[in-house]
């Protein structure tokens, strides 16, 4: 069997060559613990291979993956999934201008559509209210979409590649539900269109009966995983994979090469190279004990009168919900942190979301289920709670993303923004998911659920000191009085 690529780092670092070459550390900084990482830490020097021109032991760690995955082609990502989703929407856009996405997609997909002046058509997730998440997407509300774009058009089914350059879905989503990727897929390669599927917290997908299976055996035409979300690997690693004919491969490599780093770390493609042999080796019994860990986690937390795990979502995800009582899910994150020394992943409106893992262990579940059984206890019960269910709102559009992403505005008192154009994506971080995007309008309702958001707690990415951006418009959408109090905070996107 041939070397892994750390065991080749390793050997290589205890070598004698003397690095006349990058990086600065030449491989000798003393530090405890760092130091140990900069040993293997090279560039693309003689037997190590080039990421972006793989040949041979890259070329052979990236082989594996495909093997592991059932993929055509398999590419390392270091740059996160982020790159990957990038370069996956840039290989369509040539097709057509037209991408619909999920609006519950990460902004990273609309950032790509920004970059690539592409009309978004937004299919929107069903919402279980019992939890207040976002649910499946259907290949029924693709369809009905489709079918609208074509009916607007006035043009027939045949002709839906012409107008569509691609469907993004997020399966699972960052709550760790899934769609029925099978039915989407054939659904919408019935219309000639390619499907991108951001697989990014399913890297575990496939390995286990008891898991949802990968989206690349499920037809997905391009697939991104983020090997260090849910397999052992180092932050910022990841993986696309491409298959069929409506996807191009050298295209596709052609933006690999535009949205990744020219100097990729061999720490982080060692990491994944590494993931893979475990999750290959070692994935089925790992996930099988993770099984057992979380159904006696389920048992002990039973006797909990509020608190209560979301069932609809795949078994690496525990979405801890405090729905219906007077606890946010803000408060109940700060409180496992605070006094249970215990890091949730995230919180939102009105849970708390926890990441299992196949490196999950025992003790860690123990302490888990032994703290929400305390803080059950302290849990009042409250009807008239204020509930945000995600993607309830269905912002109008006013202005496309790209031309609303790239002209001057103004900052305004977020309780003055009604009526006004988003200038900026508003979002809680994480998951990362916009509340509204640039083009987007500021209404009522939406305001008032981001000041919930803010008075709660909660980090949301696009308030900068309580004030929004707005787009500057010569037609002032009606808000001439607050554009005349505001004119001091006119900006252009390159500086005030």
């Amino acid at each position: 069997m041939k070397k892994g690529l750390f065991e080749s780092l390793r050997n290589y670092s205890e070598s004698d060559f003397y690095p006349f070459h990058m990086p600065g550390h030449k491989r000798r900084v003393k530090n405890d613990g760092l130091g140990e990482i900069y040993r293997y830490d090279i560039t693309e020097i003689d037997g190590f291979d080039n990421l972006h021109a793989p040949e041979s032991i890259l070329k052979e760690a990236e082989e594996r993956a495909a093997e592991l995955y059932c993929s055509e082609e398999t590419y390392y990502l270091i740059n996160g999934s982020t790159s990957g989703i990038l370069s996956a929407v840039s290989a369509v856009a040539g097709r057509a201008q037209g991408l619909i996405i999920a609006r519950n997609c990460h902004r990273a997909v609309y950032h790509a559509a920004f970059l690539n002046h592409m009309e978004l058509y937004y299919v929107y997730p069903e919402i279980i209210d019992e939890y207040g998440i976002a649910g499946p997407v259907t290949a029924e509300g693709l369809e009905c979409l489709i079918k609208e774009i074509l009916r607007k058009a006035g043009t027939e089914s045949e002709k839906a590649g012409e107008l569509i350059a691609g469907a993004v879905v997020t399966s699972p989503t960052y709550d760790g539900v899934s769609s029925d990727i099978r039915k989407i897929a054939d659904l919408l390669h019935g219309y000639g269109i390619p499907l991108i599927v951001d697989q990014a917290h399913g890297a575990h997908f496939g390995l286990h009966p008891a898991y949802p299976e990968n989206a690349v055996k499920e037809g997905a035409d391009m697939v991104i995983h983020s090997v260090h979300k849910t397999l052992p690997a180092p932050t910022q690693t990841a993986l696309i994979h491409r298959n069929g004919a409506l996807t191009d491969g050298e295209t596709l490599k052609k933006y690999l090469r535009i949205y990744q780093s020219s100097s990729p770390s061999y720490v982080l493609m060692a990491g994944t190279d590494e993931s893979i042999r475990i999750a290959k080796e070692e994935g089925l019994q790992r996930l099988e004990q993770l099984l057992h860990l979380r159904k006696e986690f389920l048992k002990k937390i039973s006797v909990c009168r509020y608190i209560k795990v979301c069932p609809f979502t795949e078994p690496g995800k525990l979405i801890i919900s405090v729905i219906g009582t007077s606890m946010t899910g803000q408060a109940l994150y700060d409180i496992l942190r605070d006094q249970y020394h215990l890091q949730m992943e995230m919180a939102s409106a009105s849970y708390v979301t926890a990441i299992l893992t196949m490196m999950d262990e025992e003790e860690g579940l123990k302490r888990l289920a032994h703290a929400l059984i305390q803080i059950d206890q302290d849990i009042i019960e409250k009807e008239d709670q204020d509930r945000f269910s995600d993607f309830t709102q269905r912002p109008a559009k006013r202005l496309n993303i790209w031309e609303a992403y790239a002209v001057p505005f103004l900052e305004v008192g977020l309780d003055q923004a009604e009526g006004g154009t988003a200038a900026e994506f508003i979002n809680l971080y994480p998951p990362g998911i916009p509340i509204l995007v640039p083009g987007e309008v500021f209404d009522r309702e939406l305001i008032r659920e981001i000041q919930f958001y803010l008075e709660s707690g909660y980090t949301v990415q696009g308030i900068f000191e309580h004030r929004v951006r707005v787009v500057k418009s010569p037609q002032l959408h009606g808000m001439e009085d607050c554009y005349e109090k505001n004119k001091d905070y006119l900006y252009h996107r390159t500086g005030k």
